[in-house]
């Protein structure tokens, strides 16, 4: 049912793979490799030494890739979803303290469009999957799962 028009749970497919695009593989690849000069010209402090960000690069690239399987499912299953909301939720909230305590205060005006758009695919990839939970939670108590 993944790629029906009847499909009920189209926005969270499209969320879901926006996210992996937009902050698993996009941002994930950014810290993969990063481009020391990129970051620094984006006005995010690239210090030394660098394995933490291309371990996070690793982590975001997995979870983008986590993503898009998850939204090619036939039937969206309720783990996968509570994984990605906690997930974002986590790098939403990590993205608005590191905000809120001037760690960002330097960003360039592409850098805080990055921050932005980050910002609000995390919060909408947490927060657009929660009626399909309650929904989920209802079939599977039905059928007797």
């Amino acid at each position: 049912m993944a790629y029906t028009f009847t499909d009920h749970y189209r926005p969270v497919r499209l969320m879901l793979r926006i996210d992996g695009l937009v902050v698993g593989l996009g941002l994930g690849t950014l810290l993969l490799i990063y481009p020391v000069d990129l970051l620094t010209g984006l006005g995010f402090a690239a210090g030394s030494p660098g394995w933490p960000a291309r371990v996070a690069g690793s982590s975001l690239i997995g979870l983008g890739i986590g993503l898009f399987v998850a939204a090619g499912e036939p039937d969206l299953r309720a783990a996968s979803l509570l994984t990605s909301m906690i997930s974002n939720a986590l790098i939403a909230v990590s993205l608005l303290f590191a905000y809120f305590q001037g760690e960002l205060a330097n960003l360039s005006a592409w850098g805080l469009v990055l921050l932005i758009v980050l910002f609000v695919v995390c919060l909408v990839t947490a927060v657009l999957p929660i009626p399909y939970m309650r929904g989920l939670e209802r079939i599977g108590t039905r059928s007797g799962q």
